[in-house]
């Protein structure tokens, strides 16, 4: 009876123990516990990029030859053979591939195709002078690359060429396949310069110069937006080495474009366009700003801040000027020179204020020597003190002296 008694509790120990030990070891497994990875990719192919790129104020604007001009040309001109040569209507171009040249329309408020005429005129339809830029950029579009918005990295490619003239095409170069990198903040622009060199004292020189890779645009803060971004290149401040000349390093405008290619320019006799050099065009040769857009679909647009030819309204207080005659040498006078008034007779300077102050003065002609001047004061008290003498005379004759004697 107690050994049956022992067989049955050994049955049921051994029977509670199959029971509770898997349960467990479903509670608490053991070993390395292994997770598939869920971290996806960030960086996304990009096949419809635009770069839009003005260069510079100075690469559109009226060159100091007289009827030349500095514009931009899709593509690549003809190798005219030799130096002194204009470019003529008929090898302008627009379009050519994926290049383009735009021009901003100040009465639309937005970028439209260029034209042969626009590249003489403002943005408001003025002739252009000197120092007035016409509002033209190159348009590169269909890049590729990739972009890693959570790195911040970017690099785009972009293929085709653009022409850059100056003085008509005295002198130019061809800027093509330019390529864009960003990293850590940073970006950097560049392209392959290829042109002929050329010099103001030697209008027959006339020598191809050879490609080179070269830094287009220096980009010191880039900040990757959701479809692209605007940003002005580095000039100010940015010191150049030269072989010839002197780079101005004084003034608000002073600084360069990258080293490499003003290092290209000097060949070609055009490195003064490209860094501060202390003349009256300085504040044209800052860099331009440089837009990127992801997608041709989500373009980025740059509105730029345009300054046209026409003067001015000016609003005061002062009264017109009065007409005056003026002598003019005989022959045509440009249309866009401003109106030269002759000057008044020299008299020393007196400030705005009292020119705005001062009272209006008769002029009447005198004989002889010209009278000391006296205030209106001086001139009228002989006329108050006879007139009271004679009103004494008049009391002493109307009333009577007293009679001596009479009391």
């Amino acid at each position: 009876m107690v050994l049956a008694a022992t067989g049955l509790v050994a049955w049921l120990v051994a029977l509670a123990t199959l029971v509770v030990t898997p349960a467990r070891a479903e509670e608490a497994p053991t070993g390395p516990v292994t997770t598939e990875p869920t971290t996806e990719p960030t960086t996304e192919p990009l096949t419809d990029a635009v770069l839009r790129w003005g260069v510079s104020a100075e690469a559109n604007t009226a060159a100091y030859n007289p009827g030349t001009y500095n514009f931009l040309v899709a593509g690549r001109i003809p190798d005219p053979g030799q130096g002194g040569q204009q470019v003529p209507e008929s090898q302008w171009q627009q379009r050519v591939g994926d290049v383009e040249v735009e021009k901003w329309d100040a009465d639309a408020a937005a970028w439209r195709d260029a034209t042969w005429a626009g590249l003489r005129t403002d943005s408001a339809g003025a002739a252009l002078r000197i120092g007035t830029s016409s509002n033209h950029q190159l348009v590169f579009a269909k890049g590729t690359g990739t972009l890693d918005r959570a790195a911040g990295t970017a690099r785009i490619a972009w293929q085709g060429s653009a022409t850059v003239v100056f003085y008509s095409g005295l002198s130019f170069f061809y800027l093509s396949d330019p390529v864009l990198e960003v990293a850590d903040g940073r970006g950097t622009v560049t392209a392959t310069l290829s042109g002929f060199g050329s010099a103001q004292d030697d209008p027959t020189r006339w020598v191809a110069v050879p490609p080179a890779r070269v830094s287009v645009a220096t980009l010191p803060q880039v900040a990757l937006g959701t479809d692209g971004f605007s940003v002005d290149p580095a000039y100010r401040g940015v010191t150049v080495d030269l072989t010839a000349g002197a780079q101005v390093r004084t003034g608000p405008h002073w600084g360069a474009f990258p080293q490499s290619w003003v290092a290209f320019m000097e060949p070609l006799g055009t490195a003064a366009f490209w860094y501060s050099s202390g003349g009256a065009a300085d504040p044209s040769k800052v860099a331009a700003p440089l837009t990127v857009a992801f997608d041709a679909d989500r373009a980025v647009v740059p509105t730029p801040t345009v300054a046209t030819s026409t003067p001015p309204k000016v609003h005061n207080n002062a009264p017109p000027p009065p007409a005056t005659a003026t002598a003019r040498a005989d022959g045509p006078v440009p249309a866009s020179a401003p109106t030269v008034v002759a000057p008044p007779p020299a008299a020393a300077p007196v400030a705005d204020e009292a020119l705005l102050a001062r009272p209006a003065t008769d002029l009447r002609l005198a004989s002889g020597s010209t009278p000391p001047t006296t205030t209106r004061g001086a001139r009228s008290w002989p006329w108050w003190g006879g007139g009271a003498l004679l009103l004494v005379a008049a009391a002493a004759l109307v009333v009577p002296p007293p009679v001596r004697g009479l009391r």
